[in-house]
């Protein structure tokens, strides 16, 4: 399995973690994280398959350093680029954990 491999598939196993999550309306919190913490993995599915050339690694961080870039643009925005960003760095550390086993 390639490293772009691995990386798809350690995404699309973060995703398929929130797939089957019920939320109850005091839960807003949790929902709206869950559901920007999942856009931003399919977002990182993209750009995997975008530059495939490059070590995934590399496109995980540039990914997160965007985010943190959006993040201070408009405060009103700011949460769903802050858990982009969360997102990312768990990720990276499931990539190295990964590659280190």
């Amino acid at each position: 399995m390639s490293s772009n491999d691995l990386a798809i598939s350690i995404v699309k196993d973060y995703i398929y973690e929130f797939s089957d999550h019920v939320y109850t309306p005091w839960q807003k919190k949790e929902f709206q994280y869950e559901t920007y913490s999942i856009w931003a993995a399919k977002e990182l599915l993209v750009e995997l398959s975008k530059n495939k050339n490059l070590p995934p690694l590399f496109v995980l961080e540039r990914f997160r350093d965007k985010m943190d870039d959006y993040a201070y643009l408009n405060k009103k925005n700011s949460f769903i680029f802050s858990v982009a960003k969360d997102t990312a760095e768990y990720l990276i550390d499931q990539l190295i954990t990964c590659n280190f086993k």
